[in-house]
């Protein structure tokens, strides 16, 4: 008999618990998508509530993300730069209006927006110029900023004055409220569902078309490919010692 394969072990070891590790976390992830759709369900039938009420009980740690809100807009002091975010919309490149609102009486003094669908831009590589009038009056959902790229900066090359992001993180939704005036933004963006007055030639796109749930087979496919490292080193291992 040959003598037991120490390092085909480890390595089938280690290979195993990552097979594991990804079908755990897989089975995590389904748990946090079951609660976001059940979420995302319940919104669609929810009274909106004044911002300033739901803001007050996200600052006492309340999750208030997916919350629908109202809001009236304040006059800024200055017209806003504006600026767009990437996004995808029926499999074409689309271009998301991002302004500050500016609000009294709430924590902060103002929210960010993301208005819709730049409707002239939908298939454009890179926004152009365009004027919107100010928001007034919104109804929206609340949405948490999104996190740092890993590679590259969120912001990418400004086009026609304005500024152009690939995802709103934190810093972003900073950069874009301050240059509008308003200092201390909440830490929340507005996906907007209606604007009184409409804004023509916008479309607003709060709530995800469709959002996939498939965490389930991944996680099977996991635990099967670790299963099938099992029997693929449990058959080396009877040939390695039996000599054959």
């Amino acid at each position: 008999m040959k003598r037991f394969p120490v390092g085909l072990t480890v390595t089938a070891a280690l290979a195993l618990a990552v097979l594991i590790g990804l079908g755990l976390w897989q089975l995590r992830r389904l748990a946090w998508k079951q609660d976001l759709l059940a979420r995302v369900a319940a919104l669609r039938v929810a009274p909106a509530r004044p911002i300033g009420e739901i803001l007050a009980q996200g600052g006492r740690g309340a999750d208030v993300e997916y919350r629908r809100v109202s809001a009236t807009c304040l006059p800024p002091p200055a017209p806003s730069r504006g600026a767009y975010r990437y996004a995808l919309r029926d499999g074409q490149v689309a271009w998301r209006l991002v302004t500050p609102c500016r609000l009294s009486g709430t924590t902060g003094d103002g929210v960010l927006l993301d208005r819709g669908i730049v409707a002239r831009f939908t298939g454009a590589m890179a926004p152009g110029a365009a004027a919107f009038p100010e928001p007034v009056s919104i109804v929206g959902v609340l949405r948490s900023p999104g996190g740092k790229p890993w590679l590259g900066p969120a912001e990418t090359a400004p086009a026609s004055g304005s500024r152009v992001y690939r995802v709103l993180d934190r810093a972003a939704v900073r950069t874009i409220a301050s240059e509008s005036g308003v200092a201390r933004p909440a830490p929340y963006i507005v996906a907007v569902e209606s604007e009184i007055p409409a804004v023509s030639g916008l479309v607003p796109a709060a709530l995800p078309q469709d959002i996939p749930n498939n965490h389930l087979v991944y996680a099977l496919t996991w635990f099967a490919l670790g299963g099938v490292l099992v029997c693929i080193y449990g058959a080396m291992l009877v040939r390695r010692l039996s000599g054959r």
